[in-house]
């Protein structure tokens, strides 16, 4: 039997709700414990020097916390915080220090981007001792300097995250794309084991309501220039004018990294163009949203995609263009491929799709039992920890 700490700190400190711990939350509730016995780590957010280690299924709920307080003016991690004061009172986790982890573990493992020095610092600690793993995400600094605006003094710790990609004994990235980007811009040894294990969208029920009676396009994230917000808005904006109708749905918080964006979202919806914004929802809002929907747009780049799955499995076809790994994934499947190069193509792209003839078309293909499974990527995942 293995047995694997699973270091998840950066959760503890940032529980929003993002694609990344969508990935945790899914690896903790399919981890299967019959292979490797993991457990989740973290420190104790009220006493420095010790460590709390959480069964998968403690960890699963704990992270879920994130996923079922969405509005804005929600305090997550406080809630966050509160929950795990109130199981360390009812002694429900497992508490020890740090020489102890050391001689729990056959591997550590990191599951999250993190640019905190404890982590990293952990992480180097036990590359001295033990196997280590990462999984590998997204886009790198070299590849969309745009999404990556650091604090000053930040820099530092983004090197030694990166670096440490780099020489991990085994990374599982998330698509072609990301282990592709690892080995030729992080100049990986190709001599080290990486593969690729895709994260699923089985977590939603398949269903299907009712197509809407005006078609509507969705778009669901984060608003960040490399997912091509404001490119999609022009080109809505230019179908409307042409006489198309319909609606186009951003969902999703504000952009943190450009405000512009947001400026243009609210430019337009100020402007009457039939644009909504839902901002907080939780993930029962958005899967109803998303389940009401004509199609769902996934355009730029991503490292990966869940939302693509999450729709497909819901039964609404997508249409894509760029670096979208799942998109490319699904094709044939519930997702389409369209050219969305410029606000022209774009323009035209929701003409076309607005017909609802051509959307039958696309929605005849799809097929949600194809989605990946996260049971699948958790196995993945466990058997990169066994050595």
């Amino acid at each position: 039997m293995t047995y694997v700490g699973i270091d998840i700190e950066q959760f503890i400190r940032d529980p929003y709700g993002t694609g990344i711990q969508r990935v945790l939350q899914y690896l903790a509730k399919e981890w299967p414990s019959e292979e490797v016995q993991a457990d989740f780590v973290i420190p104790n957010p009220a006493r420095g020097g010790e460590y709390l280690l959480l069964q998968p299924e403690q960890a699963a709920a704990l992270i879920g916390l994130a996923f079922e307080h969405r509005e804005p003016d929600d305090d997550v991690l406080g809630i966050v915080h509160a929950y795990v004061a109130e199981h360390v009172q009812s002694r429900d986790y497992t508490i020890v220090k740090l020489g102890d982890l050391v001689s729990l573990y056959d591997t550590w493992l990191l599951p999250e981007v993190s640019y905190l020095p404890s982590v990293l610092e952990r992480f180097e600690i036990f590359r001295r001792c033990m196997r280590t793993v990462m999984i590998g995400y997204d886009t790198l600094p070299m590849t969309e300097p745009a999404n990556y605006r650091f604090k000053p003094g930040n820099s530092a710790w983004v090197s030694e995250y990166f670096r440490l990609l780099a020489v991990a004994d085994d990374v599982v990235c998330i698509s072609d794309y990301a282990r592709d980007s690892i080995l030729d811009r992080l100049r990986r040894d190709r001599a080290l084991p990486i593969r690729v294990a895709h994260p699923g969208g089985d977590h939603l029920e398949s269903r299907r309501s009712q197509a809407p009676a005006k078609t509507r396009f969705t778009r669901l994230g984060t608003l960040e220039a490399r997912k091509r917000p404001v490119e999609i808005l022009e080109g809505f904006k230019q179908a409307v004018d042409q006489g198309l109708d319909a609606e186009l749905l951003y969902i999703g918080k504000k952009s943190s990294s450009d405000e512009a964006i947001n400026q243009a979202i609210q430019q337009a919806i100020d402007e009457s163009y039939p644009v909504v914004w839902v901002q907080g929802a939780s993930d029962t809002e958005v899967y109803n949203l998303v389940n009401e929907s004509s199609v769902f747009l996934s355009i730029g780049i991503e490292g990966y995609g869940i939302p693509v799955l999450e729709a497909i499995r819901v039964g609404t076809p997508v249409i894509f263009d760029g670096v979208q790994p799942a998109g490319e994934l699904m094709v044939g499947k519930g997702a389409l491929h369209v050219p969305c190069d410029s606000s022209l193509k774009l323009k035209d792209m929701f003409i076309q799709y607005g017909n609802a003839q051509a959307l039958a078309n696309v929605r005849a293909e799809l097929s949600q039992a194809s989605v990946p499974t996260w049971r699948n990527f958790a196995e993945q995942v466990a058997h990169a920890t066994q050595h």
